[in-house]
């Protein structure tokens, strides 16, 4: 290797670990975090207020009832939250020890996996439980 080349080379290098760095501090690492707040201004933005929360424990995915008789599905993605309002009966919900599994019947919003300290009772109105 010539000099030319490792000089190229460590410029290289030391340019992708500036922008690295760069990339960091900037919030490269940093990703929503879903909690009451959260929810509450979704569900504001629906016209509604939540009722109960269900939120997964890594703050992930969270499930809220809404007082209009609705349900709203939230769940972190990247950096930002997907959100979903529906109907009570249009969700499927499987609880089981400490995890709750919520599919849909529109097949275009992915199913929601949870991991639930104490998963509540009001869940099963979702839908049918195992």
């Amino acid at each position: 290797m010539s000099q030319a080349e490792l000089i190229n080379t460590v410029v290289s290098a030391g340019f992708v670990l500036f922008m690295v760095a760069f990339a960091a501090i900037m919030g490269f690492r940093r990703t929503a975090k879903l909690d009451d707040a959260e929810l509450a201004r979704l569900a504001e933005a629906e016209g509604a207020r939540v009722e109960a929360a269900a939120i997964d424990v890594k703050g992930r995915a969270a499930v809220a009832k809404l007082d209009s008789g609705k349900v709203l599905i939230a769940k972190v993605m990247a950096d930002g939250v997907s959100a979903r309002v529906l109907p009570l009966g249009q969700a499927h919900v499987r609880a089981g020890n400490r995890k709750v599994s919520v599919t849909f019947g529109d097949l275009g919003y992915p199913s929601l996996n949870m991991q639930l300290e104490n998963p509540p009772t009001w869940l099963k109105e979702l839908g049918s439980a195992p």
